[in-house]
């Protein structure tokens, strides 16, 4: 029987966004209201993504805290692809993924990124502090990467932006075999297990990806990937 592929998904943004409610979205479906400040969670997720078929997911939840940020050199020399996550009720964590993103351009050139923003906690329409607008005008700054507002609470787009950073994983290394360069690694079946990350240095390179809205659309519903 065929390896499955296996990708490595990272989680970046401030403590408190609803990264790890997000994470736990994707392997259960379930929503955790209580939040517990995480130093690093790594989960194997065997999982069946549209257009990618069956494969292996090793998403990284990482720590929002401030004494752990010395960590996100790590974070991102390992990664494959990266979500950056703020709430759209806090402005000071959508402050903070646009500084975690320009170290993500100091370490990798910015045509290897792979980045996908997310603005979690899009039912809390009341409190918003960050506008959809301002969303989409960061992720346009971001080299035109997808943008999406999520909610880990209800399930709106989670799956959606999982996906989505995936299939452009996939994409890439579909890209990169036919270059005759391989850019993932080939492993043992897996389901949701968690443990410490093996965090190694990862020298595999990818592409930026296109967001684009038609007139009209909300970020909450749409992201297209060119």
């Amino acid at each position: 029987m065929p390896l499955k592929p296996e990708y490595k998904v990272t989680l970046l943004g401030a403590g408190g966004v609803g990264k790890s409610a997000l994470t736990l979205r994707i392997i259960s479906g379930q929503f955790t209201p209580s939040y517990n400040p995480t130093i690093e969670d790594y989960y194997r997720h065997d999982t069946n993504v549209e257009g990618v078929g069956q494969c292996i997911v090793e998403i990284l939840d990482t720590a929002g805290t401030e004494q752990f940020a010395s960590m996100r050199q790590l974070y991102i020399n390992s990664g494959d692809a990266f979500a950056l996550v703020y709430a759209i009720d806090n402005l000071d964590s959508f402050l903070e993924v646009k500084e975690i993103y320009q170290q993500l351009v100091e370490m990798k050139k910015p045509e290897e990124l792979l980045v996908i923003l997310v603005g979690n906690k899009c039912d809390l329409k009341s409190k918003r502090t960050v506008s959809t607008q301002e969303g989409i005008q960061a992720a346009t700054q971001m080299k035109k990467c997808p943008f999406l507002e999520t909610s880990a609470k209800d399930g709106t787009n989670v799956e959606e932006f999982f996906n989505t950073l995936v299939a452009a994983v996939d994409k890439k290394a579909r890209g990169d075999e036919k270059d005759g360069r391989r850019s993932f690694r080939l492993g043992s079946r897996a389901t949701g297990k968690r443990g410490r990350s093996r965090s190694q240095p990862d020298l595999r390179k990818h592409n930026s990806v296109d967001f684009q809205m038609r007139p009209g659309e909300s970020a909450a519903r749409k992201c297209v990937i060119l």
